[in-house]
């Protein structure tokens, strides 16, 4: 339930902290606005409050046109709920299989919805499509054709009849109005759309690309000190996408935004490529939530203190991030992407002609019927690390939902261990980097125990599982601080298995 005096307060001083966690509905004006919008505030009993967009638009409100609530940050999601979301976008599945997925029924699913943001799960996406086809027509120059199907909607007729029984207004009339602020930039290629991610501060963008950068496959990916590019496919979908932030001074509706740039030639993918990159760049978390809960631990605090906008990078594809922490185990990170990357130019397949920005991106990285049954010559691999991905290709293909089901990190860990060569810092690790997982924690790990070694007293892994128990569930997130306060600049010496795993 939303606290009336705080949003009164909050909307009354424009107070960024609250952008994206509750909206304000204009009984007078029929329009709803995120807490930031520079338009005179309505009095108080003209006002109702909504914790969502799709709510507020669900109630028959209109988004305003002057603040945008469609580039407001995301909520801060229930777990459940954030993988269930990510399931419908990621991979296309459907309300009934995003519930299996998840293990529980549909009517399960469908009381959570409406205990969470009083929608049902088909009304919370609808609006989420409309959401998504208002902010594309304001912000782009795409074929309606191209925006009706990023938008997730199956027809041009029925767009059209949508957009205009929801917005009394068509499509081409909604075009009248676009941000085109500065670091918005609008291209002119039909097959090229670039659009704003918004996430709630503070986020160390250039922090975020050194990370990447000293871990990019550099025929598949390209990393700079503003930029990250990379090549994808999509089942048939080809294109490649590019994240910087707004070059030039930024706006209330800028401020706190990264641009994506995506080439494809299929939009209707376009849902799952922000899905995943809101994802790869952890663009949803709430990071004060999270430095309230680890900064009663001293090395965290300090951390958190100098680098308050250090985030939980994460990957594109899991399958290739499997492929990426097994190569990991025992080497550097450096060598690691160096076999990575031979692995890719080997057996990935080549990128077809595009207008992509960077020409040396001429690869995308092998798929598991690819890597099936290769031998890895001349890679560099050692015999048992060989036999270990082969062991592991083996296993997702028989069981390619393995990451899609899963309970929790323990039980992740538990089915994963059975196969040799795999140990408990490897699931670990691809649970952090690869799943998202906000709990994973490699305890084992040479650079958490460094972190947490007091006058040369290394701790022991029971030990620093008992210390990790107040971090929950966010130890996946004290490890990146754990981290960050060995490696502040160079962060290729660490992240490296302790030990050869069983």
């Amino acid at each position: 339930m939303l606290d009336i005096d705080i949003c009164q307060s909050a909307r009354l001083s424009r107070d960024a902290r609250f952008d994206g966690k509750f909206y304000t509905a204009v009984l007078t004006t029929g329009i709803f606005c995120r807490p930031v919008c520079p338009a005179r505030p309505p009095k108080p009993e003209n006002v109702q409050y909504y914790q969502s967009a799709e709510l507020a638009q669900n109630s028959g409100f209109r988004p305003c046109k002057r603040c945008f609530p469609e580039l407001a940050p995301a909520p801060l999601l229930p777990e459940k709920i954030k993988h269930i979301v990510q399931s419908y976008y990621e991979n296309n599945n459907s309300i009934a299989e995003c519930a299996k997925h998840q293990k529980i029924s549909e009517r399960q699913l469908q009381r959570l919805f409406v205990q969470y943001y009083g929608l049902s799960p088909s009304d919370f996406f609808h609006h989420q499509r409309l959401l998504q086809a208002r902010k594309l027509l304001t912000t782009t120059q795409l074929s309606m054709t191209n925006i009706a199907y990023a938008s997730g909607f199956n027809s041009v007729r029925r767009f059209n009849e949508v957009i205009k029984s929801a917005y009394a207004a068509t499509p081409t009339e909604m075009r009248g109005t676009k941000i085109t602020e500065e670091g918005n930039s609008i291209q002119s290629n039909t097959n090229t759309v670039s659009i704003l991610l918004p996430y709630r501060p503070p986020f160390d963008w250039p922090l975020m690309l050194s990370f990447f950068r000293h871990r990019q496959i550099s025929n598949i990916e390209k990393v700079t000190e503003t930029e990250y590019c990379r090549s994808f496919i999509l089942e048939n979908c080809h294109g490649w996408f590019k994240v910087t932030q707004p070059s030039d001074k930024p706006s209330y509706k800028t401020k706190h935004t990264l641009l994506l740039t995506v080439n494809m030639d299929d939009f209707s993918y376009l849902n799952q490529v922000i899905t995943r990159v809101r994802k790869m760049f952890d663009l949803d978390a709430d990071m004060s939530v999270i430095h309230q809960h680890l900064s009663s631990h001293k090395v965290l605090k300090k951390v958190i203190q100098q680098y308050p906008g250090l985030r939980l990078p994460s990957c594109w594809n899991i399958f290739e991030f499997t492929i990426r922490a097994i190569l990991g185990q025992q080497i550097s990170v450096k060598a690691a992407t160096t076999l990575a990357q031979r692995i890719a130019e080997k057996y990935g397949t080549s990128v077809i002609e595009t207008n992509s920005p960077y020409t040396e991106m001429t690869k995308h990285f092998p798929t598991p019927e690819q890597l099936k049954q290769v031998d890895y010559a001349d890679i560099g691999l050692t015999q048992s690390r060989i036999a270990t991905l082969q062991r592991w290709v083996d296993y997702y293909l028989a069981t390619p939902d393995v990451f899609s089901k899963y309970e929790n990190i323990e039980a992740l860990e538990e089915t994963l261990t059975q196969l040799k060569g795999i140990g408990p810092w490897t699931v670990n690790y691809i649970a952090m980097r690869g799943l998202s997982d906000p709990d994973a924690f490699p305890s084992a790990d040479l650079g958490i125990i460094k972190a947490l070694t007091i006058n040369d007293d290394k701790p022991n892994n029971k030990t620093i599982l008992a210390i990790a128990e107040q971090w929950r569930p966010w130890r996946a997130y004290a490890t990146i601080f754990l981290w960050q306060s060995l490696a502040i600049i160079d962060h290729t010496k660490i992240s490296k298995a302790p030990k050869k795993e069983k």
